[in-house]
């Protein structure tokens, strides 16, 4: 297989959505150690089948029974085992550069780059139906008529990205250039819908990482007005949240760049995405969860939202934190990612 099908097969497989198979593909896990204990992890559904255990590059598989086992509801790396893992005493260290404050005193690990992609394991199983309980998008072309007419006329569609890092693609392993290059979930998104509508899109980024909704209030005209967008998706709340902001004034500069965006293109419409959680554990939690119910108030016609904050809380029930990030601290890893751009499809397909 050439890498260019190989790569449509990797985007195809990665934009099925989750809660719509019996077959999960590639569910990302990082298998902990605790106490000296075997190193553990748990899956989303309850696997009727395990098929696959790779590493997240999906270039090497484990062998069960020599590498893995599944048992009492917990996958269990075996002692001989070649799959990578981290110990609570990695993740938990007790002095270290690459750490950050940990509620309550002491320090979460914080693994930048390509660090946490490289300890992940991706797992493939098949599982009963209508296994997922969380949001699940609906169709909302009804309130985004400008861009659907587009869409299916096959006029030129012009997307815009603005937000922070997490919009900007941190962590997706094709943003860092290692394997299996997963695109940013603004990419796999416009994948998507090329996949779906025939029209010629243009996607343009602007997202840029540490910034928060006041930076973007504040550069919006450059950011995105000069650009001329028919459809942007604005991805702040992280830092917003991280820095204690009021979910009020958040509410504020989003619907104040709305506002301004819609004076130079009244036609232009929205989608706004609720941001996905810090670590739980972190010190960089803070009003994230509160502007969810800010930003549904926003919604309307030209305006609808994607409930990441919801999502995200719901697959924590079920996981660590460590299986869906890509720093430990406040960025999505491939996995949750493609959570991203399901979410975002099933609203424009």
């Amino acid at each position: 297989m050439n890498l260019m099908a190989q790569e449509k097969e990797m985007i195809d497989t990665a934009l099925i959505p989750f809660w719509k198979t019996k077959t999960m593909h590639n569910e990302s896990v990082l298998m902990i150690s605790r106490n000296g204990e075997l190193p553990i992890a748990k899956l989303l559904f309850k696997p009727k089948k395990i098929i696959s255990i790779r590493n997240a590059a999906l270039n090497i598989e484990y062998k069960e029974g020599i590498d893995w086992e599944y048992k009492e509801g917990q996958l269990r790396l075996l002692k001989d085992s070649k799959a990578a893992y981290l110990t609570d005493k990695q993740l938990y260290p007790d002095s270290s550069k690459s750490a950050f404050p940990k509620k309550g005193g002491g320090l979460v690990l914080y693994g930048s780059g390509i660090f946490f992609h490289n300890h992940q394991l991706a797992v493939t199983y098949t599982h009963a139906t209508n296994e997922w309980k969380g949001p699940v998008p609906r169709f909302q072309g009804q309130n985004l008529p400008e861009v659907m007419y587009k869409l299916k006329m096959g006029s030129i569609l012009n997307v815009l990205l603005f937000g922070d890092s997490i919009a900007a693609g941190a962590n997706a392993s094709g943003d860092s250039k290692i394997p299996p290059y997963l695109p940013s979930w603004g990419n796999l998104v416009i994948d998507g819908l090329k996949r779906k509508y025939k029209g010629p899109i243009e996607f343009t980024n602007t997202a840029v990482g540490g910034r928060d909704s006041k930076w973007g209030l504040e550069v919006v005209k450059e950011s995105v007005i000069d650009h001329n967008p028919d459809l942007v998706i604005l991805a702040f709340g992280m830092n917003d949240g991280s820095r204690q902001l009021d979910p009020k004034v958040f509410k504020a500069n989003i619907e104040g760049m709305i506002n301004k965006i819609r004076q130079n293109n009244p036609k232009v419409e929205f989608i706004l995405v609720e941001t996905m959680l810090a670590n739980p554990e972190s010190t960089f939690v803070g009003t994230q969860t509160a502007f969810k119910k800010e930003i549904d108030e926003l919604t309307g016609p030209g305006i609808v939202v994607v409930d990441m904050t919801s999502v995200h809380s719901e697959l924590l029930k079920y996981k660590s934190y460590q299986d869906m990030t890509g720093n430990d601290i406040n960025h999505p890893n491939d996995f949750l990612i493609r959570w991203y751009a399901q979410q975002i499809l099933g609203l424009l397909i």
